[in-house]
């Protein structure tokens, strides 16, 4: 059997709509916690690979603070969609509008 092996990036942007994609980066995010766990008890790791069937997900770190700082990112990406998603969005406001 035959694998498409892609990158973080190019597995997100497979997915079209917003539903799939916070899917996708469920996946990898659950799949990374676990990969850490096992680097932080082994002491190494070399390669990350998540398997969803379709394609094989496959991303190099040189550390485990690599790998913290990739899943950090990587939530707060999933959050952004999230509030996409639901329609939240950030509003900028001046502290001229608070002195009233």
């Amino acid at each position: 059997m035959n694998f498409y092996y892609c990158t973080i990036t190019q597995y997100i942007e497979s997915k079209s709509s917003l539903a799939d994609k916070i899917a996708a980066y469920d996946a990898i995010i659950s799949s990374m916690e676990s990969a850490i766990l096992e680097a932080t008890v082994s002491g190494h790791l070399s390669q990350y690979e998540m398997n969803d069937g379709q394609m094989v997900v496959r991303a190099q770190y040189r550390n485990i603070n690599e790998m913290s700082k990739a899943l950090v990112g990587l939530e707060g990406i999933r959050q952004r969609y999230i509030n996409r998603y639901n329609g939240r969005v950030t509003v900028l406001r001046g502290g001229v509008i608070f002195k009233r």
